[in-house]
């Protein structure tokens, strides 16, 4: 008896290792584009979060450099405000975004779970949720979300469109 239970043990797994494996993934999880481009999207986030961060420093200039001039940004946290142009994107982030507030020590970063991205040619989408951490508190300032619309302007990644806001759980 033990001899056949061994035989059906070796014989399935021997059928699990030749049958080739498919990633599957659920709509809109999954990455696509490019492994190239979709780094260079990618990028976007991390450049995003360390302008925001307190350390080494909080980077107005640094976040304004992922903007194309025509950017649009909607708040959706204060009635959908939107801020058009370049140099109303960079007030929003300088009065009214948490994570620049002088008082505000924070540092943000988005879970590999709540990010995707997608790139089509010349233009992609971005989506990431980031949580900013309170170094003074050791706990979470604010969990929010941005949602990136962008265009590939000399090479570069650009933020055309980009709606924020509060997500209410983690």
């Amino acid at each position: 008896m033990k001899r056949i239970f061994l035989c059906l043990v070796m014989l399935c797994l021997g059928l699990c290792l030749s049958v080739p494996v498919v990633a599957t993934s659920t709509e809109g999880d999954a990455d696509r584009g490019s492994p190239a481009d979709i780094l260079q999207v990618r990028n976007v986030e991390i450049i995003f979060h360390r302008a925001g961060s307190v350390l080494p420093t909080k980077d107005l200039d640094l976040m304004m450099s992922l903007y194309a001039d025509d950017a649009v940004l909607t708040d959706t946290a204060h009635g959908n405000k939107q801020y058009k142009g370049k140099e109303e994107v960079r007030r929003y982030f300088q009065d009214v975004a948490a994570p620049f507030r002088p008082e505000n020590h924070w540092i943000g970063y988005t879970p590999a779970m709540r990010i995707r991205s997608q790139v089509d040619g010349d233009k992609a989408t971005l989506y990431f949720q980031c949580l900013w951490m309170d170094v003074d508190k050791n706990a979470v300032g604010a969990h929010a979300f941005s949602d990136m619309t962008l265009a590939r302007v000399n090479g570069r990644w650009l933020v055309k469109t980009i709606s924020v806001g509060k997500v209410e759980k983690l």
